[in-house]
Formats: structure tokens, sequence, C-alpha cells
């Protein structure tokens, strides 16, 4: 890569040997992905980082190596939700709860080094960090460096700023340093859409199997998608920005796609039309029939396939307060239909701690969660599921990205719904 002068100086090590060593790795990355020069970072950082685990988190070495020179992050930065340490919102066994403590005995140390590299504040954890109760908003066009999947994909499409999905370590890195290699969805020319989904179904269908879909047949491209804006308002805001983001989550995870333009609804496809269709696109249609031929083509991981459901788990990515809301009155109406006072399992939903807490000033909404049986929390469902003791539960959801990540067998709301008021899972996943 072309390196300006300051940026060479600190490659040589003007600025010390650990700054040294970060600006080294930055250079390499950019080099692999066939970058020409590094760029400067325009707005806050938010990254995958979370929790530290052998072989999936940060060394804290490294981290304490870093501490200790001193360095920050350009600017404060967000993280992805805390690890599931809040027992009391979670309906916990002792031998769950032990693991966890076990699995993240280090999180008190990995909290304050990141505290001391920039992070924004003591509850700067969710994988929604774009939402206003939280705050890191990016604005259309500004360059940033972000890693977790589903927040990349929503800052791309729906807000129109521009990033590359970034490794972890990676995303650190680039904002200790205030550049980012330019290269990627970076470019106008990266983020030029190489597909058509021509979206013919009868009605809205489920965001996060669209989204499937849609990840697994495009893998890392950009695509472009017809035939939403039949469903969707035209205004992104309200029910059309929860939709995007859970549709956009799928997208990312079942796939590796960085960003999607949905025709006449997220801002460059407004701007742009068509033009950003590349000449050789290819189209797929998704009708009725794929979206069904999808659900079902996932396989069940429960141990005991036709057992009953214990714990339902909705919230990944993170809910929105209006999801907050909309579930609450859904499960309501549902357990009342089937004559219900309470739920059936354990239900718990997620959410970032500045939306569950705008949501607590609500006493009502609040006591009426409460006489359900609902829980709510800001942890990361992946993470509850990757103990052992938890994964082994007969887990519920409405998410496609913590099914790809997990044994948690996909739901569609109707069904979901009748599970938590019946405590039944419908075999046919209807």
């Amino acid at each position: 890569m072309r390196l300006g002068i300051d940026d060479q100086a600190i490659l040589d090590g003007r600025d010390g040997p650990v700054l040294q060593k970060v600006m080294k790795t930055l250079v390499m990355y950019g080099n692999v992905l066939g970058a020409e020069t590094l760029v400067p970072i325009e707005g806050s950082g938010h990254f995958a980082i979370h929790h530290v685990l052998p072989g999936i988190g940060p060394r804290l070495q490294m981290l304490e190596e870093l501490v200790s020179a001193g360095l920050t992050t350009k600017f404060p930065f967000t993280l992805d939700p805390r690890p599931p340490l809040d027992f009391e919102n979670l309906a916990l066994t002792q031998q769950q709860q032990d693991t966890f403590r076990e699995m993240f005995a280090d999180q008190k140390q990995f909290e304050a080094y990141m505290s001391q590299l920039g992070l924004r504040d003591d509850e700067a954890y969710s994988c929604t960090p774009y939402l206003p109760e939280v705050g890191n908003i990016p604005r259309r066009g500004q360059v940033l460096a972000w890693s977790e999947s589903s927040c990349v994909v929503f800052a791309n499409s729906v807000l129109g700023a521009r990033t590359n999905r970034n490794a972890v370590i990676i995303d650190l890195m680039s904002n200790i340093i205030g550049k980012t290699p330019y290269t990627g969805l970076l470019t106008d020319e990266g983020r030029k859409a190489s597909w058509l989904i021509d979206v013919r179904t009868s009605a809205l269908p489920h965001p996060q199997l669209l989204g499937g879909v849609i990840g697994k047949r495009v893998v890392d491209a950009v695509p472009w998608i017809a035939g939403l804006e039949r469903f969707l308002e035209e205004d992104i805001g309200g029910s059309t920005t929860d939709y995007l983001k859970e549709m956009g989550a799928a997208c990312a995870a079942l796939g590796a796609v960085g960003l999607y333009h949905v025709e006449n609804r997220t801002p460059e496809a407004r701007d742009m039309g068509r033009s950003l269709l590349r000449p050789d696109f290819q189209t797929v249609i998704v009708d009725d029939d794929v979206i069904e031929n999808a659900l079902q083509s996932y396989p069940v991981m429960w141990k005991k396939p036709e057992s009953r459901p214990e714990r339902c788990i909705i919230g990944c990515p993170h809910l929105s307060l209006r999801e907050i809301y909309r579930w609450l009155k859904q499960i309501d109406e549902t357990l009342a239909s089937h004559g219900k006072k309470t739920v059936a399992l354990s239900v718990t939903m997620c959410a970032a701690p500045q939306v569950l807490k705008e949501f607590s000033k609500d006493k009502a909404a609040t006591d009426r969660l409460t006489e359900l049986g609902i829980k709510l929390s800001p942890t990361c469902p992946e993470a509850f599921m990757g103990n052992p003791h938890c994964s082994r539960e007969s887990v519920m959801t409405s998410s496609n990205k913590l099914r790809a990540y997990s044994s948690a067998k996909l739901q569609r709301d109707e069904a979901l719904l009748n599970a938590i008021a019946t405590g039944s899972s419908d075999p046919e996943r209807l």
C-alpha cells in the first residue's frame, strides 16, 4: 500500500514499538485485501469483541500491552452484548451458572482494558448500537471500521455509511490508528450489486427467512432486492427499520453480506436506482415456495427433535423498543386466546441496556410483562447457547441468525407464539 509520511513513520517505529506493531498489522491486512492506501476513519467504532474466550476473543496480554502503551481509539466505541452473567434474568440451573462463571472468568479484566482503550461507557454493549436509545448512529457516507456482521450490513445498507466487514482485532487496530484500508465497500465500485433478488411472495416474508435465502445465494456479494417495496413503508423508520435490521442480520449470518440495496427504500437505491446494478448481474426469483423450502430445509438440532420446547429466546440481533412492545402484545393476546395467564416455557427477550431502561419507564407494560412470566436481558443469545449445558435444552427462536450459530430451532412468529402459550412445539413449523 501507499502510505503517507506520518503512517510510514509509525510503521518505522517513530511512536514506539507497540503502535508500530498495530500499524504493521493493519498494513498487512490491507495488503491481503489489495487496498491501495489507508483512509481516515470518520466516526465511532463498533466491535464484535465483547468477551474473552480462548480461541475466540483477544488475548488479555495483547490488550494489556496496548493499554500499557497508553493507546486509545480515535473515537469512543461500542461493543457487542455482554455475556450471559445476568443470571436473575435467565432462569438457569446451578450447573449452567457455574459453567458461565468459568467461561467468562476474565470478563471484569477484559472490560477494564476495553474501557481504558476507549469504550464509550459502561453500558455500551449491544449488537444494535445504531438504535436511537444507544446512539452510535453513523451518518450517510461516513467511513468506519466496524466488525459485527449485523451492524456492518445495517450501517451500510439502511444508513448509507461505509464500512467493510472487518475481522475481530483488526477493528480495534484500525480504530487505534484512526484509519482503515481503502477497499471493498468503502469504494463506489464495491457497492454495486451483482445480484437482483426478485421477491414475488404473496405477503411480506419473514425477514430472517428471506435474509437467509439471500445470504446463502449471494454469499458475500451485494444484492439488489426488488419487490419488497410492495410491503414496506416508503420512509425508512418504524417497522421498516426493524424489518431491514432482521433481514440484514440473516443475510450476514447465512452468507457474508455486508451491503444490500432495497429498491426505492434504502438511501443509495433511492438516489441512484438500478444504475447500482452491474451489467452482468444475475437474477434470482424468491416466491412463497422458496421461503417455505428454506424453512423446511433447516435441520432440527435438538437432542430429541420431537421433544417439547423448554426455552424461547427472542432478540438476535437485539430487539428495538417497538419490537419489545410488539412481542409483548402478541404474547399477551395469544395467551388470552388459549385461556392462559402465563407463558408455558422460559421466555427471554434480549435488547440493549438503554432500550431496556427506556422500556422500564412504562410501569404498566413492565408489570404486565412480569405478570406473564417474561424476562428481559441485555445479554447475547449466541453466547448463551455457547454454554453446552444450555445448548442441550430444546430452545426455540425467531432468529435465523441464532439458529445458524447454535442448536436453537427457528419458528415463524405464529408457531413460536403458540408454543409460548401451550408449551407444545409445532412439528411442521408452520
